[in-house]
């Protein structure tokens, strides 16, 4: 379940928040986006930072078949690397620019996030499946 609710919550954000960055003032971008990536990391980040401890621990404990395990755990990698290494500089590029151009450029690359979390979410279902 917690990751069903941390795939919606980067689609949520993919979707509905990065989509609304356009119609943002210049002026108020940066108060805009401080305050959604505020909020984001009290209803996303801090879930699939647990959800990434509850895997691990799965792994470590053996309850579950490994094999789906660690796909997920290669997919919350990725979702995590991806983060950090591109879509964070640009977030934090466009909280001093409100460049359009770095805008468009963060939804493009924000796929690989989503398609990480979506290969989880599957890895997930496939270890429910398989552990019942």
């Amino acid at each position: 379940m917690l990751s069903a609710y941390c795939l919606a919550g980067c689609l949520m954000e993919h979707f509905a928040v990065f989509a609304g960055w356009p119609a943002i003032g210049r002026g108020e971008f940066r108060a805009v986006q401080t305050s959604q990536g505020h909020g984001s990391g009290i209803v996303y980040v801090v879930p699939k930072t647990l959800l990434t401890a509850l895997v691990v621990v799965a792994l470590v404990t053996g309850t579950i078949p490994a094999w789906p395990l660690w796909g997920g755990l290669v997919a919350l990698g990725a979702s995590w690397l991806s983060f950090a290494v591109i879509q964070l500089p640009i977030q934090l590029h466009i909280r001093e620019t409100a460049e359009r151009p770095a805008i468009v450029r963060l939804v493009r690359t924000d796929w690989i996030r989503v398609l990480a979390m979506v290969a989880h979410f599957a890895f997930a279902v496939v270890a429910i499946a398989v552990a019942g």
